[in-house]
């Protein structure tokens, strides 16, 4: 807790008030296999980047950070 606020009518809480970088997907194989990611993202194309772009479900930004999308989950 960072300070004590009054509390808004229609405001969910608690609620992220601001964040940076992405984080890992689900199931990416903890910091390691998220360095591992990001590294192989970041690399030549080929099959092993393609496939990896496949599961995730298309381009993963690791530096974007949606403050909505956060306290939306």
């Amino acid at each position: 807790i960072e300070k004590e606020m009054r509390i808004r009518p229609g405001v969910i809480y608690p609620r992220c008030v601001a964040g940076k970088n992405a984080c890992p997907p689900e199931d990416c194989g903890g910091s390691w296999g998220y360095a591992d990611m990001l590294r192989t993202l970041a690399g030549k194309r080929n099959a092993r980047r393609r496939e990896l772009i496949e599961w995730l479900g298309g381009s993963f930004d690791p530096k974007l950070f949606d403050l909505d999308e956060a306290n939306e989950r």
